[in-house]
């Protein structure tokens, strides 16, 4: 039987663990030919290894990083069919106590790397008359959360940028989507758990469906977009978030 994404070929950031490895996983088993990347060159040369995958270390935030990796994909495959902007970095404290430092490195990491790639890849997909941009927002992306500031604002450009290309690029054949998750249980998600107990006990109270999502129901939404049943989908938020902000 022929999968989904059968032949084509799908470059992922971000993807050494969390949403990205578990898209790379689900891709790769739906026929896809899976490029993954990740400031963590080893634990992605570990998933590629389990995947018959390419991979490499990649700073989402250098524009020269960019370069490398979309020669690297024109090298390795000839093209790109679907660009997943996954990377990213979380934060959650008090506006007080949210250094500047940090403020502008989650907006180098999840805002400025989603313009870089998008930027870099889609004159691979212009040129072809075909492709889909998925770049990964958040639930925090489309409505306000407390001790989220930072993580919020790169978030909602995300989104706002994604809206902003998928017009730009519509004509040429080029479909841009945003997927917005909630709570997650991923490494990231424990990470923030050990440090604020209190916050994600209240945060996990608040999902309708009482429970936080798993990578692979991200994953499974990614499919969507990258298949050909969101053929006339374009601009559009696809939100996984137990219906927190419905």
């Amino acid at each position: 039987m022929t999968g989904r994404l059968e032949d084509r070929v799908a470059l992922i950031t971000g993807a050494a663990g969390g949403i990205g490895a578990a898209i790379a996983r689900r891709f790769t088993a739906e026929g896809a030919r899976v490029l993954i990347t990740d400031a963590d060159d080893e634990g992605v040369r570990r998933l590629a290894g389990d995947l018959g995958a390419h991979a490499r270390g990649h700073d989402v935030t250098s524009e020269a990083a960019w370069e490398q990796v979309s020669a690297w994909a024109v090298e390795t495959h000839d093209h790109v069919d679907v660009l997943i902007n996954n990377a990213g970095v979380f934060l959650a404290a008090p506006l007080q106590e949210t250094a500047l430092e940090d403020f502008r490195r989650l907006q180098e990491v999840n805002q400025v790397g989603v313009f870089l790639g998008m930027r870099t890849i889609a004159p691979l997909m212009t040129q072809r008359g075909k492709g889909s941009i998925i770049n990964m927002s958040s639930v925090a992306g489309r409505m306000g959360s407390p001790y989220l500031t930072a993580y919020a604002a790169s978030k909602w450009a995300v989104r706002g940028m994604t809206k902003c290309v998928a017009k730009e690029l519509a004509a040429a054949g080029v479909r841009v989507n945003s997927l917005h998750p909630g709570q997650i249980d991923t490494d990231m998600h424990t990470r923030q758990q050990e440090r604020t107990p209190e916050l994600i006990e209240k945060l996990v109270a608040g999902i309708p469906m009482k429970r936080i999502g798993d990578a692979i129901e991200v994953a499974d939404a990614a499919l969507f977009l990258a298949a050909d049943e969101s053929r006339y989908v374009t601009g559009s938020e696809v939100v996984v978030d137990g219906g927190v902000s419905g």
